[in-house]
């Protein structure tokens, strides 16, 4: 237990306290007010290990108190005050609760802190935990204050129309995660959507792919998993992975103005993968892909799976990338032989489009192209209606 010394000006502290603090952890052993004042107790340094401070303009009563009584700066904090909190991270993961509702503004700092004073963080959602680095910006701290998997409603429903238009089996075979970061999409979709399948994922950045190993593990699918270290590609090789910015989830192949080169990997095509593990297409139930604009290098060295099992694909729509690519026209001509639609969700709409688009469409029209949207593919001879 922490012992919390109180010294409430503005009658607010148990409020605050039942807001915000971890109260399974403290015991508050006295409450001054202005009715009460400074007692013996502040000079009792072993009788509490912080002292909260509730005041609104009266700052420099209190840090002459404190200078004349000598108190310890280090276990005093104002707890209205941001730049108090920063000053003393120490307090803040003791007293804090992060999940309070009422927590708001603080919610952040504990986060920020977290970031501050630690290479990784961990968060447990939905019956899930996961570790990753501290500079992730997105899919951290969003579970950590919803409180729900990253990308579940995503991939929810990318499994209600694989059922629709697909009629996917899920008794058996392999979700494919390409470009699988540290595991938050292919952990959950086995652990809370489809449990009999087995994991393939592919993830070229090397800190990236210790992370899944650990989620793996953490989640219990280590012995029904195949987690490659490698980028995907339309040829065997070797390519430059960059940082763009400072989330570790935007690592890729292309160069962007402010990128910095990380290090060289390795590039195979997935048919290469999958005749040499003796996987069959049909094996294949769904493919989810993520890499970050270099998606029709991709799927073009997975021709063969395509066109055996043209599987339902759930892919990151980065249109205008894909536009740029060398290689679009030969990228649209694989789609159109064996896909005849697209559902766009740009703006959080189930918009319908024909494949065509891709090619007619010049980006941004209704979202379409913009970084962030997703389109999941409807292969050729589906019931659209």
């Amino acid at each position: 237990m922490f012992k919390v010394l109180v010294w409430d000006n503005l009658g607010m502290s148990n409020d605050w306290l039942n807001q915000v603090a971890d109260m399974k952890d403290i015991e508050v052993v006295d409450t001054l007010t202005p009715e009460k004042p400074a007692s013996e107790i502040l000079l009792k340094r072993d009788a509490w290990d912080w002292l909260l401070i509730f005041e609104q303009g009266a700052r420099q009563f209190f840090d002459a108190t404190i200078q004349t009584l000598k108190l310890p700066l280090d276990r005093i904090v104002y707890a209205l005050d941001i730049g108090s909190w920063l000053q003393h991270p120490k307090a803040a993961f003791t007293l804090i609760n992060p999940t309070a509702s009422g927590g708001g503004i603080l919610l952040n700092l504990h986060l920020l802190i977290s970031r501050q004073m630690n290479s990784f963080v961990t968060c447990t959602v939905e019956g899930l935990s996961y570790i990753a680095p501290s500079t992730d910006p997105f899919r951290m701290p969003n579970m950590y204050v919803n409180r729900v998997n990253w990308a579940s409603r995503d991939m929810k429903h990318f499994h209600a129309l694989a059922q629709k238009y697909y009629g996917v089996d899920d008794s058996e075979g392999y979700f494919l995660d390409l470009g699988a970061n540290i595991g938050t999409t292919g952990i959950y979709f086995l652990r809370n959507i489809a449990p009999n399948l087995k994991l393939l994922a592919f993830e070229p950045d090397p800190e990236n792919f210790k992370m899944h190993r650990v989620n793996l593990i953490l989640n219990e699918l280590d012995g029904v998993t195949d987690l490659v270290n490698c980028g995907l590609g339309d040829e065997v090789g070797e390519l430059m992975l960059y940082n763009n910015g400072n989330n570790p989830g935007a690592r890729g192949f292309i160069r962007h103005e402010k990128s910095t080169p990380i290090s060289t990997v390795k590039i195979t095509p997935l048919d290469d993968y999958l005749a040499e593990k003796n996987i069959a297409a049909q094996s294949v139930k769904y493919i989810w892909i993520d890499t970050e604009g270099f998606e029709p290098q991709v799927l073009l060295g997975a021709k063969n799976l395509l066109t055996e099992n043209p599987a339902p694909i759930f892919v990151e729509f980065n249109l205008g990338a894909w536009r740029k690519s060398d290689c679009f026209d030969e990228f649209f001509a694989l789609l159109a032989k064996n896909y005849s639609h697209f559902i766009n969700f740009a703006g959080g709409k189930e918009i319908l489009y024909p494949l065509d688009a891709l090619r007619t469409l010049n980006p941004p029209n209704k979202g379409l192209g913009r970084i962030g949207s997703d389109i999941f593919l409807i292969k050729a001879g589906a019931n659209i209606d």
